[in-house]
């Protein structure tokens, strides 16, 4: 009987990590880190490489993929993703190397041994790593994004769907749903008690939202995760405010440029081909302080106010109450945008009160509630066993809830803790 035991990820947001064990071989789903209070990195639970059949990685987020490279300090298994994946993960994992060494037992080197450790998939392509078979399709949530549907020695069937999103967005198409009898599902539940606003009505408000600024001769500051987020404004921008001034700045030119490599990938590579060619990259400071004293949209990194060339423009544009700064990410709790959204100010970047109009917009590349528990029903003819991760309480119990309502009793539905191993049935 396969067992799947939960490193990291349960009742929890981030540092997935989901070992699968069945007829004395091992493989692991992700293996990535989260953050505690004060910032710093933790990570998922132990597990020795030499043990592995191998290793898949659903996307890039250093949640899913930050804690791999450990595997490699000793050890070479095979790992399993796409290109723009391993591309973008060494990205942004050499950047969480600059920010945290001295919490990290791996080093540059032991990314690079990951990579030449890499067999590349293309999404629908089926390969073996010992007794298990590995096929990947995309999930619709970034660049390279996979769900996993991993077969196990013994036949049972797993489908993994890491960070998942099943709307269609300007980069991407929604999630690819591979017509398959799953036995077990391992779902996120990072919004399974939130149904997001219809995506046209959100970006709507923000693309009026922007034009009453420009109209007042305003700028508009949106920081926004390098990857994905940032790519995705600007195309959206390109399509409704092409007359507007567009500028690019932080980590986020380099994963476009990135993207650009990889457009194979994008559900439209026409659209954002012309939104780069009409974007103005920032190449240096020079560039940076003529952006924000003319009317225009800066879309720059950090997408929490954490850091990076968004600190530098809100500290520049905060003060005058004709510009704007419009979130689009994520913000957790203890970030600097969390805290400008809940005061009005940032106490750590000297802002007692941000006079420029702030507006947060539901942009999330995660499915909410409605797009998991379509996932669910798909595969509702089968499915024998319910894992429910990478959420908080709250969010994991309430999609469990809708599990029971919708499908059942008859399906096992579970909501593990760290450390916990479940016995999955065929």
């Amino acid at each position: 009987m396969p067992t799947i035991k939960v490193l990291g990820g349960g009742r929890e947001v981030g540092r997935a990590a989901y070992l699968v064990s069945d007829r004395g071989e091992k493989f692991l789903l992700d293996y990535g880190v989260n953050f505690d209070e004060e910032d710093h990195p933790q990570f998922p639970g132990h597990v020795r490489p030499i043990e592995l059949s191998g290793i898949s990685i659903s996307h890039s987020h250093l949640d899913h993929i930050a804690a791999a490279p450990l595997l490699y300090i000793t050890g070479r298994p095979r790992a399993f993703t796409t290109r723009p994946t391993m591309e973008m993960g060494r990205i942004l994992i050499r950047d969480f190397l600059k920010l945290n060494a001295f919490y990290i037992d791996y080093e540059l080197s032991d990314v690079e041994t990951m990579s030449e450790n890499t067999i590349y998939l293309e999404y629908g392509e089926e390969v073996e790593a010992g007794g298990f078979r590995i096929l990947m399709t995309s999930a619709g949530h970034i660049l390279g994004s996979s769900i996993t549907y991993l077969t196990t020695p013994s036949g049972h069937l797993i489908m993994y769907t890491g960070d998942v999103n099943t709307i269609q967005t300007w980069t991407l198409s929604k999630a690819e749903l591979w017509p398959l009898k799953i036995d077990t599902l391992i779902i996120e539940s990072t919004y399974g008690s939130t149904k997001h606003p219809p995506r046209h009505l959100t970006e709507k408000k923000l693309i009026d939202s922007i034009e009453e600024v420009i109209d007042r001769n305003g700028t508009v500051l949106i920081p926004a995760f390098s990857v994905g987020r940032s790519q995705e404004i600007i195309c959206l921008l390109q399509a409704e405010l092409p007359h507007v001034d567009v500028y690019l700045d932080g980590m986020s030119r380099e994963i476009t440029s990135l993207y650009l490599r990889y457009k194979s990938f994008l559900r439209d590579p026409s659209i954002f081909e012309k939104a780069v060619e009409n974007t103005n990259f920032i190449k240096g400071w020079q560039d940076r302080r003529k952006a924000w004293r003319k009317p225009g949209v800066i879309v720059s990194s950090a997408g929490m106010l954490k850091g990076g060339p968004s600190v530098y423009y809100l500290k520049k544009i905060g003060s005058n109450p004709r510009n704007a700064v419009f979130l689009v990410s994520y913000q957790a709790v203890g970030s600097p945008g969390h805290e400008v959204l809940e005061t009005g100010g940032i106490e750590e970047f000297g802002i007692e009160k941000l006079r420029a109009r702030l507006q947060w917009f539901d942009l999330s590349s995660h499915a909410g509630k409605d797009g998991l528990l379509g996932i669910l029903l798909h595969y509702k003819h089968s499915l024998k066993n319910v894992i429910i991760i990478h959420g908080e309480p709250d969010a994991a119990n309430n999609l469990a809830s809708m599990v029971k309502e919708r499908m059942g009793n008859d399906i096992n539905v579970f909501i593990p803790n760290n450390g916990d191993e479940i016995n999955v049935e065929s």
